[in-house]
């Protein structure tokens, strides 16, 4: 039981990032379809955060005593990146706005890595049930990983245009 509540409370923290992510990009995006999927996708991550929390308390313990945010907000960001380029339009594009492709590639990534989780986190456990959640929740994953690939890969072709080509056969 003790490897389901940490996989519980690893994946409830995921789930809230993943919240804080959208939430906190759904305005710094361009796209009017960005803005919406992302606003989307809060709210969704806000509900498997839910679902999560709710199967943790039925398992009699208590919430993970801290959720741990990658999102800072502006008074503490670094304003000059140093491993970036200072002209590099994939990823800043004026002084306070990410690129849609760099926002799409990094849900992308965090998707991806949710799926890997749960997939691998499902063959950790005994409990059928609990594996067959888990399983559930990295096809759920899945395709979001899916979803924001195509995405990413049509922005890149976009943005790249004929070296585009030469990533994506």
């Amino acid at each position: 039981m003790s490897k389901i509540k940490e996989i519980l409370e690893y994946a409830m923290r995921m789930e809230n990032d993943a919240q804080e992510f959208y939430s906190f990009n759904m305005d710094r995006v361009k796209s009017a379809e960005l803005k919406k999927l992302f606003e989307e996708l809060a709210e969704m991550e806000k509900n498997h955060y839910a679902v999560l929390s709710s199967i943790y308390d039925i398992l009699k313990v208590t919430p993970p005593p801290i959720v741990m945010s990658w999102v800072v907000d502006d008074t503490s960001r670094e304003k000059n990146i140093s491993i970036i380029a200072d002209n590099s339009e994939l990823i800043i594009t004026d002084e306070n706005t990410i690129s849609d492709l760099a926002v799409i590639r990094l849900a992308y990534l965090m998707e991806s890595d949710f799926a890997l989780f749960y997939s691998n986190a499902a063959a950790q456990v005994e409990d059928g049930e609990a594996r067959n959640f888990l399983l559930e929740l990295a096809e759920w994953e899945k395709k979001h990983e899916t979803m924001f690939k195509e995405r990413y890969e049509k922005l890149l072709k976009q943005s790249w245009k004929d070296v585009a080509g030469i990533i994506f056969k």
